[in-house]
């Protein structure tokens, strides 16, 4: 006996209640898009329709996608329907799990495409208008995928390395990618221990003996990079004692850029800073370093120097 696995029903677009929290998310771009691809494509992503047991329908995935339909005129779609489970949060709860399974491709994957797209006659702003992403969007992948050392791609072709950690491989020199990995992969590393050991190899101020060992030894050299301290310049940008009767003067000019930074990051997405990543790990390395030094004036010992 076979199992019925599909849910996919015929349902009434009139019948199916917005999703306020999803409909939140949903920009107009978006929507003109997905109105594009439906006239063109038809469905391509029927939504998740929850039923209530009073028999009320609700969007639970697909609020884009629903609000094109409805202004297309569409009477009725193909929808998953599902039973919306009882009890307070059910709604949010399967919400949730149903995003949590619509993971995209990783943005090596994403270069590949696009690499192939535009080897076969697309046009970057075509693309570009397709996918609702910027020029350094598509710029960005682009190099990303022209970075990464053909025997890494291989590996993760084979599966030894997982596409997110080849993507922060990608960010070494060329010519130490492939020996990276190598050892990434033996010592099984995970992602964020490698995106930490690629920012420490990145940094302008990691000495060539610490780079040696991420690529020989990883797992040791990231107890030494958790050393917040490592990223303080030594030598000629080390501050003499004389300058010391201006750290009040230093502390007060840098209070004004600060903030203005933080106004432009506090409301940035990932996707607003992706072209100023490296920047903004230099400066966490940076201020960490900082904060590890005053927090030990602040509090040298017990009870503080309030």
């Amino acid at each position: 006996m076979e199992t019925k696995i599909s849910r996919i029903r015929e349902i009434d677009v009139s019948a199916v209640e917005g999703n306020r929290i999803l409909a939140a998310e949903v920009d107009r771009d978006t929507v003109e898009r997905c109105k594009c691809a439906i006239m063109e494509l038809g469905l391509l992503q029927p939504p998740v329709v929850g039923t209530t047991s009073s028999g009320r329908h609700i969007v639970l995935s697909g609020q884009s996608e629903l609000t094109a339909m409805r202004e297309l005129g569409v009477r009725k779609m193909d929808a998953v329907g599902m039973e919306m489970p009882s009890g307070e949060g059910g709604m949010a709860k399967l919400s949730l799990l149903i995003m949590s399974l619509q993971k995209g491709p990783g943005a090596i994957c994403e270069g590949m495409l696009l690499q192939e797209a535009l080897e076969n006659g697309a046009t970057r702003v075509e693309i570009s208008a397709m996918l609702g992403k910027s020029a350094s969007w598509l710029s960005n992948r682009l190099a990303l995928v022209t970075r990464l050392d053909a025997n890494v791609y291989e590996m993760v072709r084979g599966g030894m390395l997982e596409p997110r950690s080849a993507q922060e491989v990608a960010r070494l020199p060329a010519d130490v990618q492939f020996k990276f990995a190598e050892t990434a992969v033996r010592e099984n590393m995970p992602k964020s221990a490698i995106e930490a050991l690629v920012a420490g190899y990145n940094d302008a101020g990691c000495p060539d003996d610490v780079k040696g060992q991420i690529l020989r030894d990883p797992r040791e050299a990231l107890k030494r990079l958790s050393d917040k301290r490592r990223a303080v310049k030594v030598g000629n940008g080390l501050p003499k004692s004389a300058d010391l009767q201006n750290v009040t003067a230093h502390i007060e000019a840098l209070k004004g850029p600060l903030a203005h930074l933080a106004g432009l990051l506090f409301n940035a997405s990932p996707f607003d800073v992706s072209g100023h990543m490296k920047a903004i790990r230099e400066l966490a390395a940076e201020l960490g370093a900082l904060l590890a030094i005053v927090s030990s004036l602040v509090s040298p010992g017990k009870g503080g120097a309030g």
